[in-house]
């Protein structure tokens, strides 16, 4: 589920010829081990781990290796508060706070929108454009505070990232499931009922394709369903764009037009579409990020099969 290491190594590849920088073996492997190692590396970390290797690679080299990782932002470095430098992966890995354990450094990766929006609110009203932040939040985990050893491994954020992507997208179409169903056994009209049976239809195929997606991340870690929760996702946004099945029934009334009736159902799938395309915006190129895009283009492809029955509905 994660990126191929051939594809970084080529990213890294050009950087060095862009910049004249010779390509030897040593720095190779120093790119190799850092690529293959997850978490938060310091230099002396990522040194001990490449000597593994070859114990004539020199200390410079290594730190030489990591600048350059670097600044062809394939790694990024990171302050966790205990006086060392660390150096995270940085391609296709999403834009993360950390949250530290002071006694065993144990760090936990999250995103949160409202964060986000609240940062990009207070710079706005200081006239400011940011440039970089960071949010980290000191403190003691339940295993030292109850004297337990950890248990939990260190899982790829990225992955934890597709992992609660894929639960939002898979709870979005359970709700479109609801309302199509219950549309389709209100609706009195014909070519109305066959749009949302339709409709129900592919809502129904979508949320299987997001299930056996959910079930192949599963099979490649299973301590990814163990991971904290990385997105911290308001649910409740969806309510504003799914009705509940009460409102479904007393919208869609014997009584409501055919038209009226599909320029409901369209006007749903038009706001989960701008919703999750701008939500998809948030994050850099990432597996995350490609779920809500693809869930959002299934959106558009139901603005259109809708818009396509209003257009029959006119003539």
């Amino acid at each position: 589920m994660t990126e191929p290491i051939d594809e970084q190594l080529e990213v890294f590849a050009e950087y060095v010829k862009e910049k004249g920088l010779r390509k030897t073996r040593q720095r190779e492997l120093v790119v190799r081990t850092f690529l293959q190692t997850e978490g938060h590396l310091s230099t002396d970390e990522l040194y001990n781990l490449v000597r593994k290797e070859d114990s004539r690679i020199g200390y410079a080299t290594v730190f030489r290796t990591l600048k350059t990782l670097t600044d062809c932002r394939l790694a990024r470095e990171t302050d966790l508060g205990d006086g060392f430098t660390r150096f995270e992966h940085l391609y296709k890995h999403p834009h993360h706070h950390h949250i530290l354990c002071v006694e065993c450094n144990r760090t936990i990766e999250f995103y949160s929108p409202e964060l986000e929006e609240l940062q990009e609110k207070i710079a706005s009203e200081y006239d400011f454009e940011p440039v970089r932040y960071k949010f980290q939040v000191f403190g003691v985990c339940r295993e030292c505070r109850v004297k337990e050893e950890p248990t939990q491994e260190s899982v790829l954020s990225d992955l934890v990232f597709a992992r609660d992507a894929l639960e939002i997208a898979m709870e979005t179409e359970r709700r479109g499931i609801r309302f199509y169903k219950t549309a389709s056994k209100v609706a009195a009209r014909p070519l109305t009922q066959t749009t949302f049976l339709r409709m129900l239809k592919d809502e129904e195929k979508h949320l299987r394709n997001l299930k056996s997606e959910w079930n192949r991340l599963i099979a490649h870690n299973q301590e990814v369903l163990k991971a904290p929760v990385f997105l911290h996702f308001d649910f409740g946004a969806l309510k504003k764009i799914f009705p509940s099945r009460e409102e479904i029934s007393k919208r869609l009334s014997s009584e409501l037009s055919e038209e009226d009736a599909l320029r409901l159902a369209l006007a749903m799938e038009k706001d989960a579409f701008a919703f999750f395309s701008s939500y998809a915006e948030r994050f850099s190129d990432t597996q995350g990020r490609d779920i809500f895009l693809k869930f959002a283009e299934e959106e558009q492809e139901h603005c259109d099969t809708i818009e396509a029955a209003l257009n029959s509905l006119s003539g």
